[in-house]
């Protein structure tokens, strides 16, 4: 999309119907976030693969143009006041950080069900900052789940690696998303009539029908039933909040993203190791190069030392101090000449995730990105509601002990990092992906490519990605070519390519004039940008 511009504003989101339930939203009079929530919701009918309005949790930062200020919402899953860090049996495997739960229970069926925030944030983002009713910006959701949408490439094919497994395990599951019995066939429209329903309680009820009314009712009942420990009492003291972001200045820009247990706090950390060197006159292989061990010194201090800050003796400010970095830093240069393997900490092989980015044109941003976990969530679908409940248990380390370990009303760590970045105090864009884990690290890359190497929105999305969580084989999608494989390889690394990286990113760009747009998304997947 070519930057130019817009009377109502741009909507980047992973779905058409995602994108056009924002774009809906801008062109009646709406706001960017007004369009975000709009797009959220309807996002969560499209894409059940990825993210629902039972999801266990979201996060995201808005820039309120009326206040010049960024601000950020968490609506992160918690414990159930009944977990326990003891709750889950561990089987060793070889390796300290390699083990198995019987069963996976930890990631699938009841006990895997945290407190579902998504709603919870997104009704607190509506009500704070914008300006249109509930009840109108969920319509397009209603439509969705009741006329039917066309599943995306990504959900077809987990409707059909599924369907055997949920007739034989998740019955409801397997009613609600196959219709009699099979996955759709591509173009197939796809409907949920009790979802549609649910929907419509809630455009009435809002809120309360969903944390202290009818749905968390049925959702707490029916997973007591199932062997598990949510209660409504959980749903009754669960609260998303408004929080000051994390923030870090990056080159002539100023970075925003939601706190701790999110992910971005280790975006800058890995950021702020890569601001002394000039990434935009590096080729490709010194600049992976560099990427690559900034990431490998800070995922290892996420691993090993991040949790909920109500729960861990952790300050949060200091992990971006002069004196914290200096220190991470020496150890950067060293291993920037001797690359070292590292070493396992903690494995997830969980990625999933959806992400939308919004503006208007009074300067208004918004990036959010919101979650079941990983594929399908826990695959509970609650009789009679359409809805499909997200695993927050299974971003905990079900292992005692640990910063990350289970506890009652805790907050699990996860990965969701969506970013706001202004230029000069200005809006500059707004940006972000899915992808489990990969998110930080594509954060970095989305960053270095729109500040470091100046590329329009999307070029930074199409630029190589790379993973590692602190050791080797780094992880490299296999568009970087056998050239920078083998110069990655002669400065001391070891290197797997990978067909892709993270999911469908999305950005939006502004200029000092806040409706002079362009919007973005990725080339890897399916998603729209709409601007108008």
């Amino acid at each position: 999309m070519r930057e130019g511009k817009r009377k109502h504003g741009t909507v980047a989101g992973p779905h058409p119907k995602t994108a056009q339930a924002g774009m809906t939203m801008l062109k009646n009079g709406g706001n960017a976030i007004d369009a975000a929530i709009a797009a959220a919701l309807t996002e969560g009918v499209v894409e059940p693969l990825h993210n629902g309005i039972a999801g266990y949790g979201g996060s995201m930062v808005i820039y309120n143009s009326k206040r010049s200020k960024v601000v950020a919402i968490d609506c992160n899953s918690t414990a159930p006041i009944e977990a326990s860090e003891k709750m889950f049996t561990i089987e060793q495997g070889s390796h300290p950080s390699v083990y198995r739960i019987p069963k996976r229970a930890n990631v699938l069926g009841p006990l895997a069900v945290g407190v579902p925030g998504v709603f919870a944030g997104l009704c607190l983002a509506l009500q704070r900052f914008g300006t249109m009713p509930l009840k109108e910006v969920i319509r397009p959701a209603i439509r969705a789940a009741r006329y039917g949408y066309v599943p995306g490439l990504k959900n077809r094919q987990g409707l059909l690696d599924n369907a055997q497994f949920w007739q034989q395990n998740f019955p409801e599951t397997a009613r609600v998303f196959l219709k009699e019995g099979r996955p759709p066939r591509k173009g197939q429209r796809v409907t949920n009539p009790d979802l549609a329903r649910t929907l419509e309680i809630l455009s009435e009820g809002g809120l309360t029908s969903f944390y202290n009314g009818p749905i968390g009712k049925k959702i707490a009942t029916y997973i007591q039933e199932l062997g598990g420990c949510l209660t409504i009492e959980d749903f009754r003291r669960y609260r998303a909040r408004l929080v000051e972001p994390c923030q870090s200045t990056y080159r002539d820009c100023q970075l925003f993203t939601p706190p701790l247990a999110a992910g971005g706090l280790t975006t800058l950390q890995i950021l702020r190791l890569l601001e002394p060197y000039d990434l935009g006159e590096k080729n490709q292989i010194d600049r992976l190069h560099h990427l690559a061990e900034a990431m490998k010194i800070c995922w290892p201090e996420r691993l090993k030392r991040y949790g909920d800050p109500s729960f861990v003796d952790i300050d949060v400010e200091a992990e971006l101090s002069k004196e914290f970095m200096a220190r991470l830093g020496r150890r950067f240069r060293d291993h920037l000449k001797r690359p070292r393997p590292g070493r396992l900490v903690a494995p997830e092989p969980i990625n999933c995730t959806s992400h939308i980015s919004t503006a208007d044109t009074s300067g208004n941003m918004v990036s959010l990105t919101q979650t079941h976990g990983g594929w399908y969530g826990s695959m509970i679908t609650v009789p009679g509601t359409g809805l499909l409940l997200g695993h927050g248990i299974s971003r905990f380390d079900p292992r005692p002990g640990l910063a990350n370990s289970i506890a009652p009303g805790k907050q699990p760590l996860h990965n969701m990092a969506p970013f706001i970045a202004l230029r000069n105090g200005r809006p500059f864009a707004t940006y972000g992906l899915p992808g489990g884990r990969t998110i930080p690290n594509n954060q970095v890359t989305l960053t270095v490519g729109l500040i470091d190497r100046n590329l329009d929105p999307q070029k930074a999305l199409n630029a190589t990605r790379l993973h590692t969580e602190g050791t080797e084989p780094l992880q490299i999608e296999r568009r970087a070519g056998k050239a920078v494989m083998q110069g990655l390889c002669k400065l001391g690394h070891r290197v797997d390519f990978a067909d892709g990286i993270g999911g469908p990113g999305h950005i939006v760009t502004v200029t000092d004039a806040p409706d002079i747009q362009v919007g973005a998304t990725d080339s890897r997947f399916d998603g729209l940008a709409l601007s108008s």
